[in-house]
């Protein structure tokens, strides 16, 4: 494991081992396919579970369950701490995995999320407003789903660390489809409401709790979980924290600048846009997630740095691959997925495309830099986008409109962005032709991939047939 003068004091001490140990290098063309694969699947199950949720429950019903999953749902990312990508690290060490480690993260786990829903629970009655308290027993109840989704999270964690991207996208993508089993089992049941898709969506999460506990063989989730490593993980968390909530605030400010300055239709054009630019960040999530993993393992800092560097320029040819596409499809998708009424949204869309194009290459960046010692650039280079967006932003929006606004979320990730690799050119004393990603080497390794994903995909149809 590579160290520097920003993870040094949370450098792990010696341990008992359970004989899991990891391989020097794991396979990125196969972690690609595999999470690749994962995120569609996830796509495809939550079209087909927000179909069955629409036709099923019907306007109000739909409504009900949003209010019952919001809370929760909305703190998993933020509320997290960071804790799954802080056991990757610890897991990603050369050697045996450590006997504590699989306990303590477990139990971390079990504690952050229990805490959290005791908090939500007790103040639901507060956030609740009289006409939907009669959600209240349900809402409560459905705090389970805290623990019960940072458990896994967790756990994985140490999966993506020693590189087990099979498991690891198998994982991702069970709670889905357990879900859609879980809601046809109700409706042919007869049982279709709120609560009972709620409770489907809880009972799929705790059996994918169920079955990546009963994948670890010799470790015991249930042990004694050590102090030291438990102060070590949090640490590291919150150093990664930091640069992540600051990121996920920057990604929402310009929908809080539209809210409040322009008026409802504005705001749902603006919806339109942004949910098709964000079709195109599954292409980008598995750099994020097999590029972390990547450089994390690497023992050398020049190892790490190139490592951050490769995994970069093959984001950058998705990012802009999916990016081109999504433009191309942008008027068709405008005017036949939403109807004539929502043209307007079309310019805003492309801004976008462009911003969550950005975003996404600068989250495998960011993620990159973290994983190899450096998490404090990251808080940086969010902060000053989030300066961008505000300052550009608000005359924009009061200017242009929407079209305002979404040129100031472009202009607040390009400067995100270019923080980030200037940090690695001045501060790093990396080259700058090792961010460009537009020659003859990344488009042969992309196009690799690629065919790689295609033959596996191929094979997997034949072996089936």
């Amino acid at each position: 494991m590579m160290v520097s003068s920003e993870n040094a004091a949370v450098l792990a001490r010696a341990q008992p081992e359970i004989g899991q140990s990891a391989p020097a290098k794991f396979s990125s063309r196969r972690a690609y396919f595999q999470t690749f694969a994962a995120t569609a699947a996830i796509r495809c199950f939550g079209i087909v579970s927000g179909v069955l949720a629409a036709r099923l429950l019907g306007p109000v019903g739909r409504g009900e369950l949003a209010v019952i999953i919001f809370l929760p749902m909305l703190l998993v990312p933020i509320g997290e701490l960071e804790l799954p990508r802080s056991v990757a690290f610890e897991a990603s060490q050369p050697g045996e995995l450590p006997a504590k480690l699989i306990a303590t993260s477990f139990w971390l786990a079990v504690l952050l999320g229990s805490i959290q829903a005791i908090v939500l629970a007790a103040i639901l009655p507060l956030y609740l407003p009289p006409d939907k308290l009669h959600l209240l027993y349900a809402s409560r109840w459905f705090m389970l789903y805290l623990p019960a989704a940072y458990v896994t999270a967790t756990l994985m964690g140490s999966d993506q660390g020693r590189g087990r991207f099979g498991r690891f996208s198998f994982l991702m993508a069970l709670p889905g489809a357990l879900y859609i089993v879980a809601i046809l089992m109700a409706w042919g049941s007869g049982r279709s409401s709120p609560s009972v898709f709620a409770f489907s969506l809880l009972i799929s999460v705790l059996l994918t709790v169920a079955v990546r506990l009963g994948m670890d063989g010799r470790a015991n989730p249930f042990g004694r979980p050590d102090g030291e490593l438990a102060r070590r993980l949090l640490a590291r968390g919150v150093s990664f924290y930091l640069p992540a909530v600051a990121g996920f605030v920057l990604s929402r400010t310009d929908m809080f600048i539209l809210v409040r300055l322009a008026p409802t239709e504005a705001v749902g054009l603006y919806a339109v846009a942004q949910a098709i630019a964000l079709g195109q960040i599954g292409a980008v999530l598995p750099f994020v997630q097999v590029g972390f993993a990547a450089v994390a393992r690497e023992e050398e800092r020049e190892g790490a740095l190139a490592a951050v560097a490769h995994h970069f320029r093959l984001a950058q040819l998705a990012a802009a691959g999916m990016g081109l596409l999504a433009a191309a499809f942008t008027p068709w998708a405008t005017r036949t997925l939403f109807g004539a009424g929502f043209s307007a949204a079309m310019t805003p869309a492309f801004f976008l495309i462009g911003s969550t194009a950005l975003w996404g290459i600068g989250q495998v960046l960011d993620q990159g830099l973290r994983a190899a010692g450096h998490p404090r650039i990251g808080i940086v280079s969010n902060l000053a986008g989030l300066v961008v967006i505000v300052a550009l932003g608000i005359p924009g929006c009061l200017s242009f409109g929407i079209n305002g606004l979404a040129a100031a979320s472009l202009a607040a990730q390009l400067v995100n962005l270019s923080i980030l690799v200037g940090f690695c050119v001045a501060g790093l004393k990396m080259p700058v032709k090792t961010f460009w990603a537009f020659d003859a080497t990344a488009l042969k390794e992309i196009g690799a991939v690629a065919m790689s994903s295609l033959k596996r995909m191929f094979a997997s149809s034949d072996g089936a047939s």
